[in-house]
């Protein structure tokens, strides 16, 4: 009789509940909580994804096979040796934290064990200068045989992959007869736009302003290329000033005092800089993120050396045996190309995971990245014991 009566609350009532227990069971299984029938408990667990370029390949943590790229893993929090494998390319590995309710990444651009060689020019190469923008490279070509005579100049390259490799040949945009200065003499200086091309001798004197998406039959000759030279300079600076102007007021005026930007990154999230005076950089962002890179950093700058600041995360990170001034981002943001001179490395902003990707002859300590990350474009002769002119070549990545 009770039961009758109550039947028609209860039954709503118990139905609430159970949808509600069920989406708390839902929700709390989507943040990362799960049940411990050992110590029976719940307990919360963190989010890794775990991917690569090219996918499909092994994930270890801590030494032990746990799934594969592109992949989600639940851990229990504290920290993990990660390390991605796949057959033909070199290992990835970092150190990182998992932490309750909070998504960890580990994202490798695993590079090649063995990277083979194309060939861009066969006419030879000289003195190579990669444009402001990272799109193009301007080259000379010396005076050779009377059957090259002709292709004797100033060549500029596109660095882009376009649909079915159309339109990726060199382009010639000064013949070497129309100059009045011999070819093997000149030295190339880009416009801040990537639009011209500043050709001049080593006195200076006479010196040339040419276009670089055309033949230049008859180049403009500069009157004077010191002030051509001073215009650059300052548009360069005015666009570095820009860039700096949308960030922190304090870590701007650290960066002036203590420090010499070499360049952002693509995506304009991280600075390559050189401190020239010791230095604190301030805590930017308060409180600090969660679930930040997890790789120590330095916020004590020393003269003289290279640091990588993440703007978007509020880190700092110290980068130890490079070469500033020709030291390269990958069109990824997140990797460095390193010349010495023996190798070629590439590593990630934060010093970690530094792969030698060539380690045979190039020249002129010459490797600049391709508009994608696909390849390294190197100078080298493949026979230099024969006497062969040094020619472009790219490195292929993928």
């Amino acid at each position: 009789m009770i039961w009758q009566k109550l039947k028609p609350t209860l039954i709503p009532i118990g139905t609430f509940i159970l949808i509600l227990t069920v989406s708390f069971a839902i929700i709390s299984y989507g943040r990362g909580y799960r049940l411990d029938i050992t110590n029976k408990a719940v307990r919360p667990t963190g989010l890794m994804v775990a991917a690569s370029e090219p996918t499909g390949a092994q994930v270890f943590i801590d030494g032990k096979v746990s799934g594969a790229t592109n992949s989600t893993l639940n851990l229990s929090p504290g920290w993990y040796q990660v390390r991605i494998l796949k057959e033909g390319y070199q290992p990835w590995e970092k150190r990182l934290r998992v932490q309750g309710e909070v998504v960890s990444k580990a994202d490798a651009f695993l590079m090649p064990a063995n990277p083979s060689l194309s060939a861009i020019t066969m006419n030879g190469a000289a003195q190579p200068v990669l444009s402001p923008d990272g799109g193009k490279l301007a080259y000379l070509v010396p005076n050779g045989t009377d059957e090259l005579e002709d292709k004797a100049g100033v060549w500029t390259l596109d660095l882009v992959d376009k649909p079915l490799g159309l339109n990726r040949d060199a382009k010639q945009i000064v013949k070497a007869n129309v100059l009045g200065i011999p070819i093997a003499k000149a030295t190339l200086q880009w416009s801040p736009d990537s639009k011209q091309l500043l050709i001049q001798n080593a006195s200076g004197r006479p010196a040339y302003l040419v276009d670089t998406d055309r033949l230049n039959e008859s180049p403009q000759l500069a009157p004077d290329p010191q002030s051509v030279t001073k215009k650059w300079l300052t548009q360069d600076a005015a666009k570095e000033k820009e860039k700096l102007s949308t960030l922190n007021p304090n870590l701007v005026a650290m960066i002036t005092r203590a420090g010499r930007v070499i360049n952002f990154s693509p995506d304009e999230t991280k600075i390559l800089y050189e401190a020239t005076a010791s230095a604190t950089i301030p805590q930017i962002i308060k409180p600090s993120l969660i679930g930040t890179n997890p790789t120590e950093e330095d916020r004590s700058l020393k003269p003289g050396i290279v640091y990588v600041y993440d703007i978007k995360e509020d880190r700092n990170y110290i980068i130890q045996n490079i070469n500033a001034s020709s030291s390269h981002w990958l069109p990824t943001s997140r990797h460095l190309l390193v010349i010495t001179k023996e190798k070629i490395e590439v590593l990630e902003f934060d010093a970690t995971n530094r792969r030698t990707i060539y380690a045979g002859p190039f020249w002129d300590s010459f490797a600049v990245p391709w508009t994608s990350p696909t390849k390294i474009v190197i100078l080298t002769s493949l026979n230099p014991a024969a006497g062969s002119v040094a020619n472009l070549y790219t490195v292929n990545l993928r």
